[in-house]
């Protein structure tokens, strides 16, 4: 399993999965507290948006040093994700899972998009971001992040807003806003997210999903409707045998390639099932 499994996860709850677990969409935060108290979690929830805005920009300086800086900084990555960041790729199977432990839920506009693309997402119809349980019950209290309003949805509406962005290809990656009480979740694409940018440009944050793509070669027609969606390199369209290929060491398992498939050719497997990848995140 990966580290937020075995930290966050219950074993009797979808095989310890740390997603499936209601608990962590439970975050108590409405109580009345002392002046200056930090709920648990706080210090390293700062530090991870801290480390979000500068990570980048430390990357690039340390590509810049060379390989020892590079190494060190590669380590204070893994170092800074375990403590404080729970970002990972879902597929849109445990996406639907997952609207259905959480509440209330909100619809807004991607910050991501908005700084890379310059497009700011003014209405429901727009929206490529969900904020989830009671966290969105105090959206006011940030208006600069919630600028372009909050459009609330029951779990119905939820899962359509799911697939019509599966159709569009975008990736669905949960947030975490204080680890494990997740918070968030975005979808979006390369080069316009920041956590799926970080990842494969500097080898940071975003964890891989819990299950690899894999083509059935037999009922794979070559079309090559899927090569069109993989955001991660994965999946290329190989001329020699007219048919898709997975990397299944680059698949981040986001089943984007499974969902357009017109032939039922491409499937999802569970990364724990395949002993050379079970410890590949």
């Amino acid at each position: 399993m990966c580290d937020l499994c075995e930290l966050y996860g219950e074993p009797e709850v979808e095989s310890g999965v740390w997603y499936l677990n209601p608990k962590n969409y439970a975050r108590q935060m409405y109580r009345r507290r002392a002046t200056g108290y930090a709920p648990s979690g706080t210090e390293a929830n700062v530090e991870a948006q801290q480390f979000a805005g500068t990570g980048a920009r430390e990357a690039l300086r340390a590509m810049e040093e060379g390989p020892e800086a590079w190494a060190a900084f590669q380590k204070q990555a893994a170092e800074r994700r375990a403590r404080s960041d729970g970002s990972q790729v879902v597929p849109i199977r445990d996406a639907e899972k997952i609207i259905d432990l959480c509440s209330p839920i909100g619809l807004m506009h991607c910050v991501c998009r908005k700084g890379d693309r310059g497009v700011e997402e003014r209405s429901p119809e727009e929206y490529t971001c969900m904020g989830m349980g009671v966290g969105m019950l105090k959206w006011e209290r940030w208006p600069e992040r919630y600028k372009g309003g909050v459009y609330f949805v029951n779990p119905d509406e939820a899962k359509e807003w799911l697939w019509k962005c599966d159709k569009l290809g975008y990736v669905h990656a949960l947030m975490t806003f204080g680890v494990p009480y997740i918070g968030g979740f975005c979808q979006c694409e390369y080069p316009a997210c920041g956590i799926i940018r970080s990842r494969l440009d500097f080898g940071y944050g975003l964890r891989k999903s819990h299950y690899v793509a894999l083509v059935d070669y037999d009922k794979c027609n070559g079309c090559g409707v899927c090569a069109q969606r993989c955001q991660f390199g994965a999946l290329k369209f190989e001329v020699t045998i007219d048919k898709a290929n997975i990397d299944p060491f680059q698949c981040f398992g986001c089943g984007l390639c499974e969902t357009a498939c017109p032939t039922g050719a491409i499937y999802l497997k569970s990364r724990m099932g395949i002993p050379a990848l079970s410890g590949v995140w």
